[in-house]
């Protein structure tokens, strides 16, 4: 009996451990490794670290429970090629889900969703769905970003219409192959003109229906094995319009992948028996010169809207819809004769009571002729005297119109007359087509330089925007919807398409001109950051050089970080994310970017903060290019800006990553002391900011630089730490400054593994100037050492 009695107390002791350890949630202060899984509460789904076949890079994934092979439905974080088979998931100390690999470079795994606070928590759902939590409210799920598998419960289509901060498209995206989890070529969603259609699409933009909407049912263009057996439902307000499915039955789980070769695949699992279809989107019976895959255009009703009885035959099972028709023939016919995708129907099944209709290919039907006892429906071609009715009317048409074409000739000649006539005058000028293309063609003029020219294309595929556009969009220019100002010239808010923009002008008395346009327009089509602004467009129409980015609410760091009320909104939690999220987007840049880009106008007011703070650099007008084989350049044209501008650059004309990585040290200075560069007082101080960074350091007294609106709300060795950062990236020397590689690791490990900072540039000198201007010379250097950025002629 007392034997019996310790193993009850055993039992209950088990389940007290287990409800103190849930295996389905990660919290605050715990950690998730490598070689360790969350497990959603059912047993169905699991979290972890898994590395794909022949890949040398490992990912964090969520994947079905009993898979033997553990092929994940979901893959976070998927576009970053990082080593993470020794990674580590936690809840960071701002409340986000990060990812850290084994170098600690942290990935936020929650973009989009910013918690306030470090009260969050990870939960694993027996829907295969990650959440995290704040306060017992979702504000973020993995249900929202799906990677190339749709479950049951998962949306595709648009989602925040209108907000053009936080407008989501959620479709499927495939693995790049069967063994790499990284976006390949193939997407699955919503069309973008009729949501009502799904399509499958490749990169090249070729796509293919797969079905649509009717208004009751969605409806599949292949005849699926498991039809009727999905409840879909469509939903289509002001903010979304997205398409959901869920299970019939709740014993059997259904779901689809979009495979890396772009065919659909349909699988099912009942216990523990999984089996699957594949619809190929390129089905091996259609001929290869079909039409029926992947069209590069939309079919046209090229074929009119009749209707002609052929002999008997059937339908390509391909590209078939089938329903019930609730009134025969006609309702079926009407139902075909709406869509100009449709070729054929048949009404003849079941005595009338059930409707089939064919989108596929005309040639391929006719391959099908007595193959089959249903009479078919096909649409005909226009008649003969539809043609005669069509060419005569034509010939009444062009009757008429000849005097009035006549009478536009002479106008356009006496035109162009008029137009030669002044050119000879006032010299040769260049048609808007050409100013277009001429100003963002490649230069081939060998005497100018430091100009990047990229020289193809299709480098810079951005919509141009016509002017009128613009001015409608910012209310003419409107001073009410002037934001700032900078080197390049003015900023605008305006509003395009209902979505918020901000819309930044050339200003005819700018330092800056149309070789820093034409650099920022292709540089910054080519990078695609979270921690980078988004170029949406720009506009060049006679002196008018316009760009048009996404708009940032909180407008520029520099707008909080030096005013007296709004820094108070900075606690040092925010504070650390802008500086992390600065450096992920450098890093970026200098080493994972297409191209390998040195920013060269680093500082604050080009840092922009977005609703939640993400910062995100902007103004690339001033950036270069780093090819393979150069660590650094020597130009005669700096430009840059007083204060931020690294020694070797502002008096050699030399940079490197290494100029940015000085920029990086004096905006973090500055965003822990709250104190601007370029308007550093100190009494009895003739030193600027960095200098007076330096003495404290050197004197032990570094708290004293610490920003008093902090208070005592972030640990002092954490701030000290962050210190000794930026000290070590203002160092005089480029050699003994980090990369920022490195500088992220410091960020992330303990103060007692950083170097000894050395004494930093310009720390012995007053500011070069209070207004923090932006600088574009060729003169030959100052004597006076104050003006430090002017450069050597060579």
């Amino acid at each position: 009996m007392k034997m019996k009695t310790s193993k009850v107390y055993l039992f209950f002791f088990f389940c007290f451990l287990g409800s103190l350890y849930a295996l389905d949630t990660l919290i605050h202060g715990k950690t998730l490794h490598s070689n360790e899984t969350l497990v959603s509460a059912g047993g169905v789904f699991e979290l972890g670290f898994f590395t794909p076949s022949k890949s040398r890079f490992g990912y964090l994934g969520i994947w079905f429970k009993n898979d033997r092979n553990r092929k994940p439905v979901w893959v976070s974080n998927r576009e970053i090629r990082q080593a993470v088979s020794t990674g580590v998931l936690y809840i960071r100390y701002d409340g986000n889900l990060v990812l850290s690999d084994r170098m600690s470079i942290p990935n936020i795994v929650n973009n989009g969703a910013g918690p306030t606070s470090n009260k969050t928590s990870a939960k694993l759902l027996d829907s295969g769905n990650l959440i995290l939590m704040e306060a017992g409210k979702t504000i973020w799920q993995s249900f929202d970003y799906p990677t190339d598998t749709l479950l049951p419960g998962m949306s595709l289509g648009w989602f925040n219409k209108g907000n053009a901060d936080r407008e989501r498209k959620q479709y499927l995206s495939s693995w790049l192959s069967p063994s790499d989890p990284n976006i390949g070529l193939y997407f699955l969603g919503l069309d973008t003109v009729d949501l009502t259609k799904s399509n499958v699409w490749r990169q090249d933009h070729a796509y293919q229906q797969i079905g649509f909407w009717d208004g009751s049912y969605f409806r599949f263009f292949f005849q699926s094995l498991l039809d009727n057996q999905y409840n879909f439902s469509y939903i289509s307000n002001s903010s979304q319009n997205s398409l959901t499915f869920h299970n019939k039955e709740s014993n059997i789980l259904r779901w689809f992948v979009l495979a890396s070769d772009g065919t659909i695949m349909e699988f099912m699992m009942e216990g523990l028996k999984v089996s699957s279809v594949s619809y190929s989107i390129c089905d091996s019976t259609l001929p290869h010169s079909s039409t029926g895959c992947l069209v590069s255009t939309p079919m046209m009703c090229k074929d009119g809207n009749n209707f002609s009885d052929i002999i008997k035959g059937s339908i390509p099972r391909s590209m078939l819809v089938s329903w019930p028709a609730s009134t025969g023939t006609s309702d079926c016919e009407q139902t075909c004769r709406s869509n100009c995708s449709c070729v054929a129907y048949i009404s003849s099944m079941d005595n009338g009571t059930r409707c089939e209709l064919f989108y596929g290919d005309k040639d391929d039907l006719l391959n099908n002729i007595r193959k089959g006892n249903n009479s078919i429906y096909v649409r005909e071609n226009d008649s003969k005297s539809d043609h005669e009715k069509k060419r005569k009317i034509l010939l009444i048409v062009i009757a008429l119109l000849i005097p009035l074409i006549l009478m536009i000739c002479i106008k356009l000649l006496f035109y162009l007359w008029r137009k030669s006539n002044c050119s000879g005058i006032h010299g040769n000028q260049v048609g808007t087509g050409e100013v277009h293309t001429s100003q963002l063609s490649p230069n081939n003029d060998p005497s100018t330089e430091d100009v990047i020219e990229l020289g193809r294309k299709n480098d810079h595929e951005l919509p141009l925007l016509s002017f009128i556009s613009v001015v409608a969009a910012t209310d003419n220019f409107s001073a009410c919807n002037k934001i700032g100002e900078g080197g390049f010239g003015p900023v605008y808010k305006g509003k395009l398409k209902r979505n918020d923009i901000a819309v930044k002008r050339l200003s005819k008395y700018s330092g800056q001109g149309l070789a820093e346009f034409k650099n920022e327009v292709q540089l910054i089509c080519k990078v695609q950051h979270r921690n980078l602004v988004k170029l949406l467009g720009c506009c060049i129409e006679q002196e008018e050089k316009i760009l048009i980015y996404e708009y940032m609410p909180n407008r520029s760091l520099d707008s909080f970080i030096f005013d007296p009320v709004k820094q108070l909104l900075l606690d040092w939690t925010k504070r650390k994310y802008i500086i992390e999220g600065i450096a992920q987007g450098l890093l970026y840049l200098h080493k994972y970017s297409r191209l390998r880009i040195i920013h060269r106008d680093l500082k604050t007011s080009n840092i922009l903060l977005d609703d939640y703070m993400n910062p995100k650099i902007s103004d690339f007008g001033m950036a270069r290019i780093l090819f393979k084989d150069e660590s650094k350049i020597k130009t005669k044209r700096v430009a840059g800006t007083y204060g931020y501008m690294s020694p070797e650059y502002a008096a050699h004309g030399i940079f490197s990553t290494k100029s940015d990585v000085f920029s990086f040290g004096v905006i973090l200075l500055e965003i822990v002391s709250g104190r601007k560069i370029a308007t550093f007082h100190e009494p009895n101080c003739s030193m600027n900011l960095l200098g007076y960074a330096w003495e404290l350091w050197k004197d032990g007294r570094c708290t004293e630089l610490m920003d008093p609106t902090l208070g005592g709300s972030c640990p002092v060795n954490d701030v000290l730490m962050f210190i000794q950062v930026g000290l070590l990236c203002v160092q005089e020397n480029a050699e003994d400054r980090p990369n920022m590689w490195d500088v992220l690791l410091m960020l992330s490990s303990e103060r007692a593994s950083l170097p000894e900072p050395k004494q930093p540039a310009y720390s012995t000198l007053l500011n070069a100037a209070a207004d923090g201007s932006s600088i574009s010379t060729r003169q030959n250097p100052s004597p006076n050492l104050v003006s430090i950025s002017l450069a050597e002629a060579r």
